[in-house]
């Protein structure tokens, strides 16, 4: 089966060797798509990705061991420390295991051929029936035998049972509804041959940990899981294999549980961020906008002074501040997603000026340079000894303050040279870059505080983002090349 390339990038970003953490946990799944299977010799899977992860944040070893589902169930019911997923929680499973969860939901149905006119309304029609294939110790099979139906015909494979029932020898299959079709399509069955013709329950899907397991191991895991919901990877790993209504995104409310937000903010600084007709907009807000939805968050962008969105990402937990000049002098104050563009930065001049430098050792001689307060470009000039500069809390009035003569240069950007100029009124002809002096890049800037796994995540969707060309695009929309 081909699979789309995220599924190989998933495998990457989210399995990394670790170190042993309390117990050695023993991780056993089945081969079962769309949850856990093998592709390419490779196990991956939306259950796998997601307990990679959990792996990952608890430093545990992350040995995941493919058996079949009634021998991986044996060793759940039998042995200390032992992660069985993806399981399914019943009233009669609760205490028999630990429960970290929930992940999904599904429907417990019964699947007929698409040919089958048979009418099958009720779980009384469903006895009447020669034989239904069951998966051997799965949740739904234990349901139909606690309800008392005799006539299921067990397997140790769902991909068996779907070949029954297409080839004719069951009448019916009794399966989850959320895989049901994967399982078809894994099989080699085309899904459309069979159809749901009654469900009977919706039940959710969990990782079950062996009940003589330390309490303790369990919170560990619950807490990561809830922690990955909570900051948006949860949605980001499972949206990509199972429909949306069957993702449970919403965490524990427990009492240790520490409420996560993102305050993100950007300034006025076109093409990257502007506000047109009370929408904000630009390239960089397309991609956080982009990010966020990805990640299941809503879009909190809010518009601020740069000075002051400066000072919020420096001093407070969980801030976002786009678009940021990576500088060495800023290096280890945030954490860094991106890059997101290049520019070149120089000294303007207004035209028919006369002002002329050659270096900078000639731009420190000149009266008054135009800058914009804490900006990354005056940053970058006062750590070269410049002390020339005249800074101002609006980029644009930059511009009149040139046209007047009151500065003789502006420490400016190609970026958004043009932009600014229209803000100001004037054509950019009139401006006349006299020196260029830096190339830099601007990324999306996370307070230093902020957890290391909400920018892992963060810089993984925006891989995926140029990956598979949504980048590009909002690049393209904003005339900003690539080359």
């Amino acid at each position: 089966m081909k699979r789309s390339f995220y599924f190989f990038f998933i495998l990457w970003f989210f399995f990394s060797p670790a170190v042993s953490w309390a117990a050695e946990m023993s991780l056993i799944t089945e081969d079962v798509a769309p949850f856990n299977y093998i592709e390419d010799g490779k196990l991956t899977g939306v259950t796998t990705a997601l307990v990679r992860e959990i792996a990952r944040r608890l430093e545990i070893e992350c040995n995941i061991e493919v058996l079949p589902w009634a021998r991986g169930y044996q060793r759940l019911r039998t042995e200390p420390n032992v992660a069985l997923f993806t399981t399914a929680w019943t009233p009669e499973r609760q205490a028999l295991f630990h429960w970290v969860g929930p992940l999904y939901v599904s429907r417990m149905a019964f699947y007929a051929r698409s040919d089958d006119s048979r009418r099958i309304d009720s779980l009384d029609a469903a006895r009447e029936v020669g034989a239904i294939a069951t998966y051997q110790d799965d949740a739904a099979e234990q349901i139909l035998q606690s309800l008392g139906f005799t006539n299921l015909d067990s397997s140790n494979s769902p991909h068996s049972n779907v070949r029954k029932l297409v080839s004719g020898r069951v009448d019916l299959w009794f399966f989850h509804s959320v895989i049901a079709p994967a399982v078809a399509r894994e099989a080699g069955i085309d899904p459309l041959a069979i159809r749901a013709v009654h469900t009977h329950r919706k039940n959710y899907f969990y990782i079950a940990i062996s009940k003589t397991t330390a309490p303790e191991v369990v919170q560990k895991w619950q807490a990561a899981l809830d922690a990955m919901k909570a900051d948006g990877t949860f949605w980001w790993l499972t949206r990509k294999w199972l429909p949306k209504d069957s993702i449970l995104v919403t965490e524990r409310k427990t009492p240790e549980a520490t409420p996560f937000s993102l305050k993100i903010y950007t300034e006025d600084y076109a093409p990257s961020a502007y506000v047109e007709k009370g929408k904000i907009k630009g390239l960089s807000v397309e991609i956080v906008q982009e990010i966020l939805r990805r990640i299941g968050k809503p879009d909190t962008i809010t518009v601020v002074p740069w000075a002051r969105g400066y000072q919020l990402a420096l001093s407070e937990a969980n801030v976002v501040l786009f678009s940021t000049t990576r500088l060495p002098q800023r290096e280890a104050l945030f954490s860094w997603v991106g890059p997101l563009y290049r520019q070149r930065w120089g000294f303007y001049r207004w035209k028919g000026s006369g002002v002329s430098i050659s270096d900078m050792e000639t731009a420190r001689k000149v009266a008054r340079i135009g800058t914009y307060r804490q900006d990354a470009k005056m940053q970058y000039l006062q750590a070269k000894g410049f002390d020339n500069l005249v800074p101002t809390n609006k980029n644009i009035t930059n511009v009149a303050h040139l046209k007047r003569g009151d500065i003789s240069l502006w420490a400016s950007s190609d970026f958004n040279l043009a932009h600014l100029a229209r803000q100001a009124g004037v054509s950019s002809d009139q401006l006349e870059l006299a020196y260029a002096f830096h190339t830099v890049h601007n990324y999306i800037a996370f307070s230093k505080s902020t957890s290391p796994h909400v920018v892992r995540l963060w810089q993984a969707v925006f891989e995926e983002m140029e990956s598979d060309g949504s980048y590009r695009r909002i690049c393209k929309k904003y005339n900003y090349s690539l080359e």
